[in-house]
């Protein structure tokens, strides 16, 4: 018997309430979906159907999610099919497309107590995690993931989909703009509305950026024009807006002919149209990562919208599926993380047992030893419950290693926090010497993952490893670092000290083990022995003044040496936003060195450290505050009074900050002409041979 598995909207449509009816007979298995979530999801091809010869159906998969894991929601073979593999053709068809489409991994979730674990198991799907299902049931949940990533040293380091370097922060957090319909969907009680709560809990929780469209407002307006008072229009304004001035009219057209390729502009419902298509456009000229709606045709056209403008169409079922998908979003992330030296306690060991961690991990908590150094352990917890851990010894020179754990359940609002979070802590220690550092994590983070490779960790079979450096790299100690690294980790380096155009130009060729050759650019090889960098003849530094209270926010406590825990959110991110006026706003470039001036009180006039800009930008104070607010420490007023008449402000985020070993005084750098006569009042570029004698000056004086 043959079968084949429809995918295109037009095949599956017809197939839609069955699929719905089988699955209502599987509630135990699956769970409850509304019959409008089938609906969507065929809309946007991710229902698939298993049909025999005579077109019947014999099986469906549906799937979702966002990058980097694909998530599959359900697969089903009906009984008269049993035994014919309609799962595994599904199952196969799905890894394909996920390849295909450069996902990272699949993950199901499938109750503990059913026999199905054991078809997931055969086709590849380790359980990673354990859960607790909802109320009702209070089940066990198996959260298992099917790997995709290349299990290589390299990695995916830097490198973008379609080859291109990212134009924005490295770590970007997802921005999700909400139709209007999802809103009223609230307010009148209308199937799914609870999925349209929790999108916004989790949004003000900071697990993604919420906003609306200037169209959203304009929506409600012309709806709420017979009304004295709207208080959805009320609520409305709790929300950023995006407010671009770009004139849209060009991305309106282009969505036209993908969207309604067939209708008229005289049609009844013309003016839903285009506010529809209004919604969009502003999605595209702002930058937005999606746009989360339940209008069909936009699902429908979500393929060709993604692949044309960069805009990801979603429904809301893809980002809350069931009732228990998220922890709950109640409060904030606890940012008060404890170190402690004791004992480790119970609950951080079952913690760590249910995230699977290998013996090896359980052996650095052990009691210390007179020949290793006590292991530092760090806590996330939200509402009271733990859901994080990071732990680490001190590195050692005799083995010039060191080994940490990370350890998060990425089902939190907070875990991309969290992540942010014990990995800044993990790459502000200092050592007197050259190290590896190898960090294990657990099955199925694949946020951390991510996080991880984007910051220079690469992928070593079984765990990360990070090359941290205790110099910066010139023509003097090029040959040393070489053969540290390949000492370290096996990864040979070019001999010769290369020459900024061949940096440029090139970047630097690194080789494995295996004989294994990959070009990483200038930015992406110093992402990996991040926080030093490479120091050219002629490369520059930008002196940037910061005023005490916005350096303690954004940088850490800076009244004596840094201290990070006692600290804000902000400056506990791996990359941190720094707003000012657009004026000099182009001697800051992408790759570029800044080290910051703390003025604004009589105790601190120094300059304190080295970090590197990873994005620069003008933008609206509105966009601004969509974009980037959870990176900086300033509020939406604070940015109006900084930027220029017209509303713009430049904005730069930065990584890899690196703390001078002495903090080196306003007297002192201008006694040795580090500054200008301006005295640091607005950002100052220094040449190379300044630059050099700030470097004497902060290490080695």
């Amino acid at each position: 018997m043959e079968y084949a598995i429809l995918r295109r909207y037009e095949e599956v449509a017809g197939y839609v309430s069955k699929v719905s009816a089988a699955a209502d007979k599987n509630k135990d298995a699956f769970g409850f979906l509304s019959s409008s979530a089938y609906e969507e999801m065929a809309s946007k091809g991710q229902l698939w159907i298993a049909v025999n010869e005579k077109k019947e159906l014999k099986g469906y998969l549906i799937f979702g999610g966002t990058m980097p894991a694909l998530k599959i929601f359900q697969v089903y073979a009906c009984k008269s099919a049993r035994g014919h593999e309609i799962g595994k053709k599904l199952i196969d068809a799905v890894k394909e497309f996920a390849r295909n489409n450069n996902y990272h991994s699949i993950t199901a979730r499938v109750a503990a107590d059913l026999p199905a674990n054991r078809f997931w198991e055969k086709h590849g799907f380790l359980v990673h995690r354990q859960v607790k299902g909802g109320e009702t049931k209070k089940r066990t949940i198996n959260m298992r993931g099917y790997s995709l990533s290349d299990n290589d040293l390299f990695g995916r380091l830097g490198k973008e989909e379609n080859g291109l370097q990212p134009n924005g922060p490295v770590l970007d957090r997802p921005v999700y703009a909400l139709d209007l319909n999802l809103l009223l969907d609230v307010f009148k009680d209308r199937e799914g509305y609870e999925k349209v709560v929790k999108i916004m809990q989790i949004g003000f929780q900071g697990g993604f950026t919420i906003c609306i469209t200037p169209e959203f407002k304009k929506e409600l307006e012309r709806q709420s024009a017979s009304f004295s008072d709207d208080p959805v229009l009320r609520l409305a304004g709790a929300f950023p807006e995006i407010n671009t001035s770009l004139d849209i009219s060009g991305a309106t057209e282009s969505l036209r002919k993908i969207v309604f390729p067939d209708r008229t502009v005289t049609r009844k419902s013309t003016k839903n149209d285009e506010s529809d298509l209004m919604h969009l456009a502003y999605c595209i000229s702002a930058g937005v990562d999606g746009f989360v709606t339940r209008e069909k045709a936009l699902l429908r056209a979500c393929n060709e919208i993604k692949s044309t403008h960069g805009v990801a169409i979603l429904s809301p079922d893809e980002i809350v599926l069931g009732d228990d998908e998220f922890h709950k979003t109640s409060a904030l992330l606890n940012t008060n993380f404890s170190l402690s030296f004791a004992p480790v306690t119970e609950e951080i060991k079952n913690f760590l047992r249910d995230q699977f961690a290998a013996d090896a991990i359980f052996n650095l908590l052990a009691p210390t030893s007179r020949i290793n150094a006590p292991a530092r352990v760090y806590e996330a917890r939200l509402d009271g419950d733990l859901f994080g851990v990071y732990f680490s010894q001190p590195p050692r020179k005799v083995t010039s290693s060191a080994v940490a754990g990370l350890y998060i359940d990425e089902g939190s609002p907070q875990a991309i926090a969290a992540i942010d979070h014990f990995l800044e802590i993990s790459l502000r220690s200092k050592a007197k010497f050259p190290y590896r550092l190898n960090i294990y994590i657990g099955r199925g983070q694949d946020l951390t993952k991510e996080t991880l490779t984007k910051k220079g960790f690469l992928w070593a079979g079984d765990h990360f490893i990070k090359i941290i450096s205790d110099q910066f790299l010139s023509g003097k100690n090029w040959t040393q670092f070489s053969k540290s690294i390949k000492s370290f980790c096996g990864i040979s380096m070019p001999e010769k000290f290369p020459s900024k155009k061949e940096l440029q130009n090139t970047g630097v060729c690194l080789t494995d083990f295996n004989g294994r050759a990959e070009i990483f650019s200038w930015f992406d090889f110093e992402t990996m022995i991040s926080p030093r960098f490479i120091l050219t003849s002629d490369r520059s530094c930008t002196l940037v003044p910061i005023q005490e209270k916005y350096a303690n926010g954004l940088i850490g406590d800076t009244k004596n040496q840094l201290s990070l825990l006692s600290s804000s959110v902000e400056s506990l991110l791996l990359e941190k936003a720094y707003f000012r006026s657009p004026t000099k706003a182009l001697i800051f470039k992408k790759g570029g060195i800044v080290s910051f001036y703390v003025s604004g009180s009589k105790s601190i006039q120094e300059l304190i450290g080295f970090a590197r800009i990873t994005h620069s930008v003008v933008v609206s104070v509105d966009e601004a505050v969509i974009r980037y607010d959870r990176q900086g420490v300033l509020s939406q007023h604070e940015l109006s009074n900084v930027a220029d008449a017209s509303g713009m402000i430049h904005v730069f985020t930065f990584d890899n900050f690196l703390e001078f070993d002495k903090r080196v005084s306003f007297s002192k750098a201008k006694s040795v002409g580090l500054i200008s006569g301006a005295n640091l009042v607005s950002p100052e570029s220094i040449p190379f041979s300044k630059f050099k004698a700030l470097i004497e000056l902060a290490f080695y004086d």
